[in-house]
């Protein structure tokens, strides 16, 4: 049973890894698409749970490469795009050491 769990959470924090990472990608190749979609997709201020609820799963979704293209948003066309570039591939190495450092110990316990 723990064996199942314990690869149900493996593959959830590699999903989830993951899908950070293909967010920073599609920033990367369609900015205004994916810009004009993350801001129809949230509420700007929103007051209600039913406001909240849409912007924590657009957040959790897109939410790393909305913050780096916010972040790179005030330099020209060129550099922002490089250094989008440097962040995905930047992520990418994190992700694969965050995922390496938390599932290799939980195997070596539970295995």
């Amino acid at each position: 049973m723990i064996a199942v769990i314990l690869e149900v959470f493996k593959l959830s924090l590699g999903a989830f890894l993951a899908l950070q990472w293909v967010s920073i990608m599609l920033f990367l190749i369609a900015e205004w698409a994916m810009v004009d979609f993350y801001k129809l997709g949230t509420f700007d201020n929103p007051k209600s749970v039913f406001d909240k609820v849409p912007n924590f799963i657009m957040r959790l979704i897109l939410g790393t490469g909305f913050y780096f293209n916010n972040r790179f948003s005030k330099y020209n066309w060129f550099t922002r795009k490089l250094y989008m570039l440097i962040a995905l591939i930047l992520i990418g190495v994190v992700s694969i050491i965050i995922y390496n450092l938390i599932t290799v110990p939980l195997d070596l316990i539970f295995n």
